[in-house]
């Protein structure tokens, strides 16, 4: 049933908190599953003899996850920000966020904590991650798992010292399949069963086209089972290189537009992804071939070589390809900057993987309700970052932060309201937004004890990517208020954003569907 590797980590890992580093595409989670009790060794399911608990970067992994124990037989529930069921259940898959506001501090837990390297590049999540760890039980124990990086000895003892608790360190490189680095780049026509990789929407859409040009139409039978899918989905309209074969995965689609994507990938309609860095998240889409289209992102430069190896991880899949090849786009006009696609690849590749950096952002509504000092939050965040940071250094940014709020607080005229919304603010501040739509919402509450949801969806899309995720950015903010403080027509949003995408909410019932009409195809083929 097992790997080699994988009987070795369950024999080094049993009986504590452990960190599992492996490549993407390894079988981590199969490790995780005897760990936690889920799974005995003959890989058989078994009943765990506590409550285990799985958390994730995001959403969509969320959701993957619990399908999939679910479909095991278990117990299992899911709760994001925007969305609850079964929570109570033995098994629960969520949010990192949602799991150090709620249940952290439960005793008798077994947490695996998937995806860790996630927060090495991402500052504005990573404070969730740790702050989850410091207050985790000690009668719990953490399973953190990992994409291959440069030091883990170095965040072992970071982790011990974060978590107050002995870590068992798994470190390996084997894979399931193998993996090729092509040295010579791809043409467009040659891709196939591929990810292509790219840092943009708008890039995504050159690129897929592109591909999508050199390509004949799907067979009828694939268009109309693409079709069928959508009308499932509520998907208005096919893209047309999605006729040819070609799909698009990128931040502002619909939920439900991910999802077309997928399915059909999944079933084969589809053999090319074009889309972001979205992808290496550990979304399952088994790719023969992953391609880099560009090899610098347009604010960070060239990517690193953990973030590389991470999106390159995806090519191979047990079963269905070995080996896995990794390739570039020779000369990419997608690329940033006048960068050289294939030079930056060719250079990537002799990079050895770089030691894990975290970087802590302030909890900046502590600090206004004044429950930490400056001092105390500067302390904090220069001790718990990796490598440690200077305190004077970070002392100096989070008084700038609040020197920043003090400027756009003292944009409001009257004094008492300013005084108002500055208390309300500190009650109500969300770390997932920024300043200037954290103080609008505090004046909607300072002028109304329940202002209307739909109001605060209007203010937030002007920074969102699309109207549904302010809708559900609402739904967040409300589940995390005071209890003194509450929106009104609440039932308006769920309203709306079923209105707009049925999958986010009735994703399950959605795949489900398309699964049982996948049969029925099958039987017709």
């Amino acid at each position: 049933m097992f790997y080699k590797w994988q009987n070795e980590a369950i024999k080094a890992i049993r009986g504590g908190s452990a960190i599992l580093s492996a490549p993407t595409g390894s079988g981590k989670t199969w490790v995780a599953y005897v760990w936690a009790g889920l799974m005995d060794i003959d890989g058989n399911a078994s009943v765990p003899s506590g409550r285990v608990i799985f958390t994730a970067p995001i959403k969509a992994l969320s959701n993957e996850r619990y399908l999939e124990l679910k479909s095991m037989g278990f117990d299992v529930g899911l709760e994001t920000g925007d969305f609850k069921k079964n929570a109570g259940a033995m098994v629960l898959c969520c949010t990192q966020e949602i799991y150090t506001l709620k249940y952290a501090h439960l005793p008798s837990q077994k947490v695996i904590v998937d995806e860790f390297h996630f927060i090495f590049n991402d500052p504005e999540r990573a404070r969730a991650y740790i702050d989850g760890l410091r207050r985790t039980s000690y009668e719990s124990d953490i399973l953190v798992m990992s994409a291959t990086f440069g030091n883990p000895g170095g965040v072992k003892k970071y982790l011990e010292e974060t978590a107050m608790r002995d870590f068992i360190l798994y470190e390996t490189k084997s894979r399931v399949t193998d993996l090729v680095f092509k040295k010579s780049g791809i043409r467009f026509g040659r891709i196939h069963d591929a990810l292509v990789f790219v840092f943009s929407k708008k890039g995504a859409e050159w690129l897929a086209a592109q591909i999508a040009r050199t390509r004949s139409k799907i067979s009828r039978e694939h268009r109309a089972r693409l079709r069928e899918m959508a009308e499932i989905l509520e998907v208005q309209s096919v893209p047309n290189i999605m006729l040819c074969g070609v799909g698009m995965y990128f931040g502002s689609l619909l939920p439900k537009e991910k999802l077309l994507v997928e399915m059909a990938f999944r079933e084969r309609i589809l053999d090319v992804v074009v889309g972001t860095d979205a992808l290496s998240l550990g979304v399952n889409l088994p790719a023969e071939t992953v391609v880099f289209g560009q090899m610098a992102k347009f604010i960070d430069g060239p990517l690193t070589k953990n973030e590389f190896m991470q999106m390159a991880g995806r090519a191979g899949r047990k079963g269905y390809f070995n080996p896995g090849y990794v390739t570039y786009i020779p000369r990419s006009k997608c690329e940033h900057n006048d960068y050289d696609t294939g030079l930056l690849y060719l250079e990537t590749l002799d990079k050895t993987c770089e030691e894990a950096k975290i970087k802590l952002l302030p909890a900046v509504g502590r600090l206004l309700k004044k429950e930490v000092t400056v001092e105390e939050e500067a302390k904090m965040l220069a001790e718990y970052s990796l490598p440690r940071r200077r305190y004077r250094d970070v002392a100096g940014e989070v008084e700038e932060i609040l020197r920043l709020i003090n400027v756009m607080l003292g944009q409001i005229k009257d004094q008492k309201e300013r005084k108002k919304v500055r208390r309300v603010l500190a009650d109500i501040w969300s770390d997932e937004m920024d300043a200037a739509p954290n103080i609008a919402i505090a004046m909607l509450f300072a002028e109304n004890n329940s202002p209307d949801a739909m109001e605060a969806a209007n203010i937030l899309k002007r920074t969102e990517r699309n109207y549904l995720q302010a809708l559900l950015k609402v739904k967040r903010f409300a589940n995390r208020l005071p209890d003194e403080y509450s929106f009104s027509h609440m039932e308006q949003i769920d309203l709306t954003v079923n209105q707009i995408d049925g999958s986010v909410f009735g994703f399950e019932e959605k795949i489900n569907k398309i699964k049982t009409t996948e049969e029925s195809w099958e039987t017709k083929e």
